[in-house]
């Protein structure tokens, strides 16, 4: 409401000047600045309530109540800031951008930042050492796409697949690597990101899917910096994600909006494959409605 009332209160441009869009758009960019933690509002809403609900939380129905509702909020979110910026974008002139859509992204550059993100904080945290991220397959595919949607998928996958890996091999000096394999098609992409930390049971693999659902636990040594590597969205609150289970489920919110898949294959005891797979821009904008 408070956007909507800021916006209203602008006035109306009827004639092109630069001073009038200027204005307008330093409003639209402070709006953009002052939202941007709403889904960490709303995640930390969640997480602090449950026991004031635990009566609720019984109920098979609830996870499915709460799925629809953060779902809902996270794509017309989304929907709302990519208009947005795609107006801001359209005022910019950035080289290999239209808008917001970057023509050719390049999707071994997008791991490679994600990936050197985790490990980064990881190595400044521990001091320890890392599993090493390979990069297979076709290699030099660039794509068409909204660099902020896969950079929070991918980070949100990077951050389990190092936690994983360094939680299972945190006594071994040589830990296993990353295996990110990237496959272009005429119709998708696909990236599969393969670790070796031990996997999943049956029962994290099906609740994953859920909001406030969260595999960290507090006697684990690692979790707590491990969770803050990737929930961070670049506002103040971003980093404090950790542990309130919402990384995946944004995750595939995100891909869902996108007409993509995310799919996690797990063998317990040796480790997970996730699987990204996203059609291509061209084929995406007659499906694509914000």
């Amino acid at each position: 409401m408070y956007a909507f009332s800021d916006m209203l209160k602008q006035p109306e441009i009827t004639r092109f000047s630069l001073g009038d869009v200027d204005r307008f758009n330093e409003t639209l960019s402070g709006l953009l600045d002052d939202h941007q933690d709403i889904i960490w509002l709303l995640s930390k809403g969640f997480h602090t309530s449950q026991s004031q609900v635990s009566h609720i939380l019984k109920d098979k129905e609830f996870p499915m109540i709460v799925r629809n509702f953060m779902d809902y909020i996270v794509i017309h979110r989304l929907c709302n800031r990519i208009l947005a910026r795609h107006h801001l974008g359209m005022h910019l002139n950035r080289e290999g951008y239209i808008s917001v859509v970057n023509t050719e992204l390049s999707l071994k550059s997008v791991i490679q930042r994600n990936a050197a993100f985790a490990a980064n904080v990881c190595q400044s945290v521990y001091m320890d050492t890392l599993p090493d991220v390979i990069i297979d397959g076709h290699k030099d595919t660039k794509v068409a796409f909204i660099p902020n949607i896969i950079d929070y998928v991918l980070r949100e996958i990077m951050k389990n697949s190092f936690r994983a890996t360094v939680e299972a091999h945190m006594h071994t000096a040589e830990k296993p690597p990353i295996i990110c394999t990237i496959c272009n098609s005429p119709d998708y992409w696909t990236i599969r990101i393969s670790d070796r930390g031990n996997g999943m049971t049956d029962n994290v693999l099906k609740q994953m899917k859920n909001y406030c659902y969260t595999s960290y636990k507090p006697e684990m040594p690692y979790s707590p910096a491990f969770g803050d590597i990737l929930n961070h969205t670049g506002g103040e609150q971003g980093s404090s994600l950790a542990g309130f289970g919402v990384g995946i489920p944004v995750s595939k919110a995100y891909v869902k909006f996108v007409r993509g898949e995310m799919n996690h294959m797990t063998m317990t005891g040796i480790g997970t494959d996730v699987y990204l797979r996203i059609p291509h821009l061209n084929g995406l904008l007659s499906t694509l409605h914000i």
